[in-house]
C-alpha cells in the first residue's frame, strides 16, 4: 500500500508540475539479487535445451567475464547476426573489437560465475533454440551519481548446432545531452583539445609526405593495426600498397617514361572531435604530379585523383592514429 501511495504522489506532482526534473525520481523497486549458484541454472534434461544452455554459459563466463575472446569461435558462429545498435554483425568483427579496440585482457584463471558479479545471473530461459540470461545492472541516479539504483537486462541468443547464430539485447543509441546540461569546459579540458587538433594535423600533414616519398613504413604507421584505405586494411597490407605504387612507378621511369614528382593536397579540412579518443576528418584532396621545382619537371601540373575524403581517427595509447581513410564518400557517409 505504502509503495502504491507513493508511485501516486509522484505521478500527481509531476502532473502539477512540483517536480521540475524526471532525474529527481527514486526507484520504487525492490533491488534486482543475482542468483545464489548462477551455474546451476545453465543446465536441463533436455539434450538439446541442456546443449544450448551450456554454451549459453560459456558466452556468459569465459567471454563476458573472463575476455577470453580469442576463444569466441568456440560458441560463436561466423555470422553472429546483432540485433543491438552499437555492434556490427560477424564473428570477426566482435573479436577484432574485443581483442585490438577494447584490448581485453583474459582472466586467469577463469572464475565461476558469482551472485557477487556486477551483472549476476537472476534467471535463465531455454525454449527450443533460444536461451534469454536475465542479469542484474546497476544505474547511478541522474542527478547523484553517487547513489545508484538496479534494473534487469537481458541477453537472448537463438543457437545454431550449439553455437550461437543471432543475438537480441535492450541497448540503445546513445542521446545527446541537452546543451545546457552539458559541463563547462575545463582549462585542461582546452587544452587537451587543442593539443588533440595539433596532433591531427600533424599526423595528416606527415600521411601525405610519406605518401608522396613512397615511404611504406611510415605510412602504415599512420593507421591503427586494423586501419583501412578504402578495401586495404591492415599495416601489412598497407605497407605492400605503397610498395606496389613505387614499383609501378619505378617500371614506368624503366621503361623511358618521364615522370613528374607526386604531390597530395589536403584542403578545406574540419576537424571533428566527436569524443576524447575519437575524431572524424573532413575534406577536399587532389593527387598531382610533375608540380615543378627540385625532382619536378617543367611541365604544366597534371591532376591525377580529385574528390572529398572523410577519415575516421582514433586515440590508441596516447597517439592519434588513422582508422579508416576514405577519399570517396557517400552521401550518407558524409
Amino acid at each position: 500500500m505504502k509503495r502504491t501511495v507513493t508511485f501516486l504522489a509522484a505521478t500527481a506532482a509531476l502532473a502539477l508540475g512540483a517536480m521540475p526534473a524526471a532525474a529527481q525520481m527514486r526507484a520504487l523497486s525492490d533491488p534486482v539479487v543475482g542468483h545464489p549458484d548462477p551455474e546451476s541454472l545453465f543446465t536441463s534434461p533436455d539434450p538439446v535445451l541442456n546443449r544450448n544452455k551450456q554454451a549459453a554459459l560459456h558466452i556468459q563466463r569465459e567471454l563476458l567475464k573472463c575476455n577470453e575472446w580469442a576463444r569466441a569461435g568456440e560458441w560463436l558462429t561466423d555470422a553472429y547476426i546483432q540485433h543491438n545498435p552499437l555492434a556490427a554483425s560477424g564473428l570477426k568483427g566482435v573479436q577484432d573489437y574485443f581483442l585490438n579496440v577494447a584490448k581485453r585482457k583474459p582472466l586467469e584463471p577463469c572464475p565461476a560465475l558469482s551472485a557477487k558479479d556486477s551483472n549476476a545471473v537472476v534467471a535463465v530461459i531455454a525454449e527450443a533454440d533460444y536461451v534469454t540470461i536475465l542479469t542484474r545492472r546497476e544505474l547511478p541516479y541522474a542527478d547523484d551519481p553517487s547513489k545508484s539504483y538496479t534494473t534487469t537486462w537481458f541477453d537472448t541468443w537463438r543457437f545454431v548446432d550449439g553455437k550461437a547464430d543471432e543475438h537480441w539485447d535492450p541497448a540503445t543509441l546513445p542521446t545527446a545531452a541537452p546543451p545546457q546540461a552539458a559541463a563547462p569546459m575545463t582549462s585542461e579540458k582546452m587544452a587537451q583539445r587543442m593539443k588533440d587538433r595539433e596532433d591531427i594535423e600533424a599526423l595528416m600533414w606527415s600521411y601525405d609526405r610519406a605518401l608522396d616519398n613512397y615511404d611504406a613504413d611510415a605510412y602504415a604507421a599512420k593507421f591503427t593495426p586494423d586501419g583501412s584505405f578504402g578495401g586495404t586494411k591492415g599495416r601489412d597490407a598497407l605497407r605492400e600498397m605503397v610498395l606496389s605504387f613505387k614499383k609501378a612507378q619505378d617500371d614506368r621511369r624503366a621503361a623511358g617514361e618521364t615522370l613528374g614528382t607526386m604531390r597530395h593536397f589536403t584542403m578545406n579540412q574540419y576537424l571533428e572531435l566527436i569524443d576524447d579518443t575519437h575524431a572524424r576528418y573532413h575534406y577536399y584532396h587532389q593527387t598531382v604530379f610533375g608540380t615543378g621545382g627540385p625532382g619536378g619537371t617543367a611541365d604544366a601540373p597534371v591532376v591525377a585523383a580529385a574528390g572529398n575524403g572523410v577519415d575516421d581517427l582514433v586515440k590508441l595509447d596516447g597517439k592519434w592514429l588513422i582508422q579508416s581513410r576514405n577519399v570517396a564518400p557517400t552521401r550518407e557517409q558524409e
